[in-house]
């Protein structure tokens, strides 16, 4: 990823993880369960991988 691309991913991605961590522990553990059953269904390896790694980017995980 270049340089700008991860500024620009990362002005985005900062205030959601903010978001994400003043909802109750019950929730996040909820949405890291969605994403990980959209990953157990991603056929593309890199998104797969990806998609696996998102709850703990995300700060879903405690």
């Amino acid at each position: 990823m270049t340089p700008s691309r991860l500024r620009a991913a990362m002005q985005v991605l900062v205030p959601v993880i903010a978001l994400l961590h003043k909802l109750p522990e019950q929730d996040r553990q909820a949405l890291a369960e969605l994403i990980n059953q959209f990953a157990q269904e991603e056929t593309d390896p890199e998104r797969q991988l990806t998609a696996w790694e998102a709850p703990e980017t995300l700060g879903l995980l405690a």
